[in-house]
């Protein structure tokens, strides 16, 4: 053998040795220095069948505009009021969307879904509440990911809210690019074989080693500046500049510029009706509810454009699937003022809810839907 190899073996052995102790002391570290070792984006794992998920109990600050927030995911890798263990009751209400869903930027307890969990706990302890919401989440993957929940993990829910935004469609065209038989969405972010994938996130989520690689690739990352911008940098934000941001985001252009609707809008419009008729029959066969829930973002409200076809849409649809459906839009419906009330429920320069918004939204959805209403009276 000659020296060359004997050289690579030794290589290999010796890095094999680091990463063993290296995954021995992660193992017996208290969780408080685990977190403070973390690097921000190790909360992010892969997933082999529905692309991406959030790692279970993990804890993080989350930077978003001007504000941080303590994030914590239970043992599902659900976003979640602290870390903790499921405990399925009689009735168990599976959210599941992206961002809005997810609530970025925003504590557990201020999201639409964990102000909707409170007000339903306080009148019964038969449900569980949980967010299965993710950034970047779009029909085809709500679908692979609640047959992964349902049919592999078995888990008993009773009750699903679907919830869909606008720029859902742009992801389900462009970003993944299809799904088989056994629900694992294809895609060509990442080399997509269940054993690298598994290898990727245990590293990830136990090894020293991955966090420091993570912290100085690339090196631009060792001198970035994690610091929030304050309120005092977004007094300046006004409505035009504000629109040039939301206005200029690839999955809005649909919305404001009819030849782009017609270009791909409406193919990707249809594509994710396709899923959603898939989800319902998925929930169909396991005698599991759903209701369709559609959020009206700010590009409609700041751009003064009618919301109507979405909404009959999705109606039509829902009426000829028999799904209850909800549309979220009357958080703008008695001001005039429609650059006052996005200050005011939004994170300036960007189109999501902030605690005040998700607090109007999750008013909203309790006196529309039919289920919760059911609870309630």
């Amino acid at each position: 053998m000659s020296k060359f190899i004997k050289s690579i073996i030794n290589i290999i052995i010796i890095f094999i040795i680091l990463i063993l102790f290296d995954i021995i002391l992660m193992f017996f570290l208290p969780i408080e220095i685990k977190n403070k070792i973390y690097d921000r984006k190790s909360h992010k794992i892969k997933s082999y069948y529905y692309h991406h998920d959030l790692r279970p109990n993990a804890t993080w600050v989350e930077n978003w505009g001007y504000q941080n927030s303590k994030i914590f995911t239970n043992n599902l890798g659900f976003k979640d009021r602290q870390n903790r263990n499921v405990e399925f009751k009689e009735n168990n209400i599976l959210f599941i969307g992206d961002s809005f869903t997810e609530g970025v930027g925003v504590e557990y307890q201020n999201t639409f879904v964990g102000i909707i969990e409170n007000d339903i706990k306080s009148i019964s302890n038969k449900y569980e509440i949980l967010n299965a919401g993710v950034v970047s989440y779009s029909p085809i993957i709500i679908l692979s990911k609640l047959n992964y929940l349902i049919n592999i993990k078995r888990l008993p829910i009773t009750k699903v809210f679907v919830v869909l935004c606008n720029g859902d469609i742009h992801d389900d065209l462009f970003r993944y690019k299809g799904i088989n038989e056994n629900y694992v969405v294809s895609h060509d972010d990442f080399i997509n074989i269940k054993i690298f994938v598994d290898v990727n996130n245990f590293l990830k989520s136990n090894t020293i080693t991955y966090q420091f690689i993570k912290r100085v690739t690339p090196l631009s990352n060792l001198f970035k500046n994690l610091k929030n911008q304050s309120n005092e940098d977004f007094k300046n934000y006004d409505l035009k500049k504000v629109l040039s941001i939301l206005n200029n985001k690839p999955d809005q252009k649909h919305v404001i510029d009819k030849q782009e609707f017609n270009k791909w809008g409406a193919s990707g419009l249809e594509q994710s009706r396709l899923y959603i008729e898939k989800v319902k029959k998925l929930l169909d066969e396991r005698k599991i509810g759903l209701t369709l829930v559609y959020l009206e973002e700010p590009i409609f409200m700041l751009n003064s454009i009618n919301s109507s076809f979405y909404y009959n849409y999705w109606n039509k649809f829902s009426k000829e699937n028999k799904i209850d459906f909800i549309f979220v839009n009357e958080y703008h419906k008695d001001e005039d003022d429609k650059f006052k009330i996005y200050k005011d429920l939004f994170f300036i320069g960007d189109n999501h809810f902030n605690d005040k918004g998700n607090k109007v939204v999750a008013e909203e959805l309790i006196r529309k839907s039919k289920y919760f209403q059911k609870i309630i009276n």
